[in-house]
C-alpha cells in the first residue's frame, strides 16, 4: 500500500465524518483499513493501481456494510473500471479515484451508476466524469 495514499484515505474519511462524529477509529488490517463506527464497520482497500487480484480482495470485504477502494486518479485505473464494470456491480461498493497532489477525487458506485446510466454510452459517461477541469 502506498503510505501517502493511505494517509490521504484516513484524512478523507475523518473529514467525511466531521459532522456525524460516529467514527471511533481507523485500524490497518493486512491490506485494508477498517473504519470502526459506533453503528457499523466499513472497510477500505487502498491500492494505487487496481488489478485483477482486486476480486480476491473484494471477497475478503464481503462482511462489511460499505466497501471502498481508494486508488490513484490514473488512466489505467479508469480503464480497469470500464473493462471490469460487470464484475464491479457490487452493492455498497464505492471506488474513490484520488489525486493526492490536487486533492481531487471522483467517487463511483458501479451498482448504482449502472442503474441510471444508459449501457450504450457507459464508457463515454465514465470518461466524461474524469475529464480534467
Amino acid at each position: 500500500m502506498s503510505e501517502t495514499l493511505i494517509a490521504w484515505a484516513e484524512n478523507y474519511f475523518k473529514h467525511r465524518d466531521m459532522f456525524e462524529k460516529k467514527l471511533k477509529e481507523i485500524n490497518q488490517k493486512n491490506d485494508f483499513l477498517v473504519l470502526d463506527y459506533k453503528d457499523r464497520k466499513d472497510i477500505i482497500l487502498v491500492n494505487a493501481v487496481i488489478e485483477k487480484n482486486i476480486f480476491e480482495k473484494l471477497k475478503e470485504m464481503k462482511n462489511y456494510k460499505k466497501k471502498f477502494i481508494v486508488c490513484s486518479y490514473a488512466n489505467t485505473n479508469i480503464d480497469f473500471l470500464i473493462n471490469n464494470w460487470q464484475k464491479l456491480l457490487i452493492p455498497n461498493l464505492i471506488i474513490i479515484f484520488a489525486n493526492i497532489k490536487t486533492n481531487q477525487k471522483v467517487l463511483i458506485n458501479p451498482f448504482i451508476h449502472n442503474k441510471i446510466c444508459n449501457q450504450d454510452h457507459l464508457e463515454n459517461a465514465i470518461r466524461a466524469v474524469f475529464v480534467e477541469r
